[in-house]
């Protein structure tokens, strides 16, 4: 049993590897094409300032199809600095030299193409149809079958999926469904979605409100079938309950609750850090930073109150406000002289930042 197991394995590994190599093959091909159709392009600026192939044809003559604008082509074929834009072809290996030997098996098909079919599409003409590695679009497999739903919508699993080996020529053609779609053709709604709007060849699928169990019939709360664990069945449809309203919610040490849509959860308090089940003293947690040192705080608020009694003195003429300027001033000195954050006992430091 274990053999038949490892050996069934072993044939999915070997197809996936097959398919792999095809879908390369035809990603090779379609490099061959974006670099050719550069070289034409190129070609026709340099010498006419042109581009288009019908216009060559008709105003420029023998050039169009001469043997020199055809190896002027073929010198930038396979290179990757002749096309611009490299993103299809990402992370294939080796691409100029599998590219090249594309070139020397059809260098022939080349020719013809330039001599006799410019004005066709290369990637049609010259990769589905007369190497056969690749499929149009919408088609899979060797024989290039439509995949479902191409035919009646014009989009493969009917715009909301992906055929396996689409434009490939391998693959069973088995929809692969976006989120929200189910189905073997991909036009139906998941259990999770509604349909917003559906016609014979079309359907468009919206999900359903979070606190929604079971589906619902349109969008917002009240449309749910019922409500999921954590939801109120109110009037107003599905509402959240607050689960940190119960006292007995995050009851232990050093806790606090968090509410979420539909649930909650228990976090430490600032200073402590999960420990197990329990809140623990987080001794590298960083402590609370005051906006001002305390020196430069204390300082602040005695030559704050120094510059009032010196107003009050000169107004009032007040020996008592005269001993009170002395002491502010003897406090300045202290305080200058005195304290520092080097000066601050550690049992207060936590609660100051330092």
């Amino acid at each position: 049993m274990r053999l038949l197991a490892v050996y069934g394995l072993f044939l999915v590994a070997a197809a996936a590897k097959k398919n792999r190599k095809e879908d390369d093959r035809c990603r090779y091909c379609h490099f061959l094409v974006a670099t050719f159709e550069a070289g034409l392009r190129r070609t026709a600026r340099h010498h006419f300032a042109g581009g288009d192939t019908a216009w060559e044809e008709k105003k420029l003559g023998k050039y169009a199809t001469s043997e020199t604008r055809f190896i002027e082509t073929m010198e930038g074929i396979c290179k990757k600095n002749t096309i611009i834009e490299m993103d299809l072809f990402h992370g294939l290996q080796e691409l100029e030299f599998r590219c090249n030997t594309l070139v020397e098996e059809h260098e022939d098909l080349l020719e013809e193409y330039y001599y006799k079919h410019q004005a066709a599409n290369m990637t049609e003409w010259l990769c589905e149809k007369r190497i056969k590695l690749c499929c149009p679009d919408g088609h899979y497999g060797k024989d290039c079958l439509k995949c479902p739903g191409f035919e009646i919508t014009g989009a493969v699993c009917f715009g909301h999926g992906s055929c396996d080996g689409n434009g490939r020529r391998y693959g069973t053609g088995k929809c692969t469904c976006d989120t929200g779609y189910v189905g073997n053709l991909c036009r139906q709604c998941a259990a999770d979605h509604f349909e917003k709007s559906k016609t014979e060849n079309s359907i468009e699928c919206e999900k359903c409100f979070e606190g929604c169990a079971g589906g619902c019939s349109a969008a917002g709360p009240k449309a749910c079938t019922k409500c999921k664990n954590g939801w109120n069945e109110t009037s107003d449809g599905c509402v959240d309950i607050d689960e940190c309203a119960v006292e007995t919610t995050c009851s232990n040490a050093h806790e606090k609750c968090v509410n979420l849509q539909g649930s909650y959860r228990c976090d430490c308090i600032d200073g402590y850090k999960r420990d197990g089940s329990a809140c623990v003293l987080d001794v590298e947690a960083k402590p609370y930073q005051m906006l001002i040192p305390p020196d430069t705080l204390l300082k602040g608020i005695s030559m704050t109150s120094l510059a009032l009694i010196i107003a009050f003195v000169i107004w009032r003429r007040s020996i008592f406000l005269l001993v009170l300027t002395a002491i502010a001033v003897a406090l300045i000195i202290f305080i200058d002289m005195n304290v520092n954050p080097d000066t601050i006992p550690d049992s207060a430091k936590k609660y100051l930042g330092l």
